[in-house]
Formats: structure tokens, sequence, C-alpha cells
């Protein structure tokens, strides 16, 4: 068979197959939905809309999109009568305390402007489980709402410390800390969960997390300042290793310096504001 001969036999299969499809097997379309989801916005719409959108134009996502996700991983949606408590929460206790010590441009300037919520934790092969993530300070995602109950103070702090840590990656993402913080401590590692917390901390990390890298690091210790307070954090580098009190000592003063000259925020104002928004709940 010569090429002349392959090329008309192809192009004849082709010419075929477009005239079967267009006018033998029409498809019928009419029951497709292109015009995506839709649904009536209730109580809880208008609540988010008012406490939300109209003061920081931050839009919070709780019906199920699985395309703000992870598509290889399983998820649950969340309870809708869990969305207004945990941003409530939320409201409570770390915008209203940043707002207050910063003032509503600082908020409206650098807060993501979306939330997406998720039922369930997302779990990973090396046996860790995601609470929460960052993109870029536009969305962050939280996990594990469909657990939050207002009145269990660790849940509350658990649900806080992945805020703090995802608000401070977006906060160095816009000013960069102190290069100096990260040669304070070097034994970095990715299989920082092969480690215990008390490991962890004799070496000068506040968490197990922060060995994972400098920037974690970093926003692990703005994390665990503001949800634990002054009072919680000097009792957790006091149970440490002399030597390590002394390296969480110096993450302490350099995050300290940066909220004031980066942010002009006295970190440690802003750390009693969280502690009395977290004690009122």
């Amino acid at each position: 068979m010569n090429k002349r001969y392959i090329k008309l036999l192809l192009l004849f299969v082709v010419v075929s197959t477009f005239t079967a499809c267009s006018k033998e097997d029409d498809v019928d379309i009419s029951n497709l939905n292109l015009k995506g989801d839709t649904w009536v916005s209730g109580p809880t719409d208008n609540w988010l809309y008012e406490n939300f959108v109209v003061p920081y134009n931050i839009e919070v996502k709780y019906r199920f999109d699985r395309y703000e996700l992870a598509l290889n991983k399983v998820l649950v949606p969340p309870r809708e009568d869990k969305v207004i408590p945990v941003m409530e929460t939320i409201k409570q206790t770390w915008v209203a305390p940043y707002e207050q010590e910063a003032g509503d441009a600082f908020i409206k300037t650098l807060s993501p402007k979306q939330f997406v919520l998720v039922g369930s934790a997302e779990y990973n092969d090396n046996g860790t489980i995601t609470l929460g993530t960052a993109e870029g300070g536009r969305k962050i995602v939280l996990y594990v709402v469909n657990n939050f109950d207002k009145q269990d103070e660790s849940q509350v702090k658990q649900m806080l410390h992945t805020i703090h840590h995802e608000f401070g990656h977006i906060l160095h993402q816009t000013v960069m800390y102190p290069q100096d913080y990260k040669t304070i401590t070097t034994g970095y590692t990715a299989s920082w969960n092969d480690f215990s917390l008390e490991d962890a901390r004799s070496r000068g990390y506040i968490t197990q997390y922060a060995r994972s890298n400098p920037d974690d690091d970093f926003v692990e210790m703005v994390s665990i300042m503001l949800i634990e307070g002054k009072t919680g954090f000097d009792a957790i580098v006091n149970s440490t290793p002399a030597s390590a009190q002394a390296l969480l000592r110096q993450k302490e003063q350099i995050i300290v310096g940066y909220f004031e000259e980066a942010w002009n925020i006295d970190f440690y104002s802003l750390q009693a504001r969280t502690q009395t928004a977290i004690n009122a709940l």
C-alpha cells in the first residue's frame, strides 16, 4: 500500500466519522446543566456577607467545591451548623485583635480574600494530617471544621494555630523577616514528624513542624506565642534546657522586632489582645 493511498484512507475515515456524528448520532444535551451549581442564599450566607464580605471583602466558601481542593484526597464537606461558630470565632479571636492593634486597613489590605472550609482533615502519605493551607496570600483552606466546638479551648487554639500560621506566611511573603533568624537553629529536616515534641523543643524549635524549614519555624513561633499568650509561652520556654531557652529567646526577639519594624505592631500588645479574646469565649 503506497503512502498516497494511506493518506486517502485516513482522510476517508476522518470524513466518515465527522459525517456520522453530525448527521446520524446527534447528542441530546438538553438535560446538561451548563450554568454550574446554583442555590438560594440563606441565613448563613447573609451572616457571612454582613460579617466578612462587607467589612473586609473576604469570601467564605462552605458549599463543597472540589476544584478548590486537592483532587487526590478524600475530603468531607463542612456541616452548615458549624460555619457561623467557626467564622465568628475567627472574627473575635483573630480579626479583632489585629484590627484593634494595627487598624482596619491592615486586615483589609493583608487578609486573604477567601476562606474555604472543609469538614474533615486532609490525610498525608507520611502519616501526618493537614489542618490548613495558604495559597499566595489569596486563600486559606481550613480543615476539620466538623469537629469544632467553640466551648472547647483546645479546639479553639488548634484552629487559631492554623490561622496564625497561615497568616504568618502571608506577612513574611509580603515583607521578609530578618535573615539572621535562619541561622539561629540549623537542624531543619524533612522528616520532622519522626521526632517528638520534647526533642524538637530541646533543640530550640517551638513545635515539631518548626523543624521542617526556617519559614515554618518562623510562623510556628508567631502562632504559638499568640495562642498561648506570654504566660503560656514563657512556661514552654522555661521547660526546655538552658541551651534551647537561649535559642527560643533569640527567635522571640527577632519576631517582636519584625512586627514593630515591618508592620508597626507591638507584638506583646497583640499577644495580650489575642489572649483576652480567647478567654472571652
